[in-house]
């Protein structure tokens, strides 16, 4: 019975994504973004993200790395895949960097699996004939299944994981996001292809943050650059990416979106415990 379960979830760990025509992206333009003006700040860091761009992020993920232990966030998302634009996903997440361990709970949008935790080196299936399928989440389904089968493994690289996300799940957080925008500038920049430029100030969640926005010569999905356009709202007090979006041309319109990543209600150094990664708490 656990095999059987476990193979109709197979591959809903990390999105569990339901797809269905009536599902739009949610795209909330209603804060416009003061565009750059030539101001002198004290803060070293503001007048480098204005001038240095790249330069800035490689400052956040430096700063991030060297004060930040663990968070908690509510994470909204939305992606353009091979099966449709998904569903606008809510997920609930608690996040530790040593050892990685990601605990997602979805609370909008949900599909059969409702919790996954998964942390690094801690499930390991050493007969997958592909070792890329070796390291793997715990999940457990919604509350009908549950009483059938509390919870399943299952590879966290797997080909249907791999169909079902632009993202895998330990390449969730703030660092990794700042990972993936400096991996492709930095590429982008040695082919002298980067146009990297800070737009001004706005507001995401009501917080005030900086723009940013790259330019790639993104041509499709697979090519050697995952975006044309990645608009980036960097939060002003804690450095990090609050909200990214990502589109496959230059009008930036709703249809093209590739993929939307929202940070909210952040708590960062929460003081995570071990039983917060730990499947007996939540009943897995």
């Amino acid at each position: 019975m656990q095999f059987l379960f476990g193979f109709v979830l197979l591959g809903l760990f990390l999105a569990d994504y339901h797809f269905g025509d009536d599902h739009v992206p949610i795209l909330d333009r209603s804060v416009p973004v003061v565009l750059a003006t030539e101001v002198s700040s004290a803060d070293p860091f503001e007048n480098m993200i204005r001038n240095k761009p790249l330069a800035a992020l490689i400052e956040a993920r430096r700063n991030h790395i060297q004060t930040v232990k663990d968070y908690e966030v509510t994470f909204v998302k939305q992606e353009s895949l091979a099966s449709g634009m998904s569903a606008e996903q809510e997920i609930q997440v608690k996040f530790r960097n040593e050892p990685y361990s990601v605990f997602m709970h979805w609370t909008r949008n949900q599909g059969l699996a409702e919790r996954v935790i998964y942390v690094k080196g801690r499930w390991i299936d050493k007969d997958a004939d592909n070792p890329d399928e070796r390291e793997q989440a715990i999940c457990q389904p919604g509350a009908a299944l549950r009483l059938l089968v509390k919870s399943v493994f299952q590879p966290i690289h797997g080909s249907r994981a791999h169909d079902a996300s632009r993202r895998y799940i330990d390449e969730f957080g703030f660092q990794r996001s700042l990972d993936l925008l400096i991996k492709y500038c930095e590429i982008a920049s040695d082919r002298k292809e980067l146009k990297l430029e800070y737009r001004g100030e706005s507001f995401f969640d009501g917080r005030p943050t900086w723009v940013l926005r790259r330019h790639l010569p993104y041509e499709k999905e697979g090519g050697t650059y995952p975006d044309r356009i990645c608009e980036i709202h960097i939060d002003r007090e804690y450095r990090i990416p609050v909200a990214v979006y990502c589109y496959s041309n230059d009008e930036m319109k709703p249809e093209q979106l590739l993929g939307k990543y929202e940070y909210t209600n952040i708590r960062l150094n929460a003081g995570l415990r071990e039983a917060d990664f730990d499947p007996a708490t939540y009943g897995m």
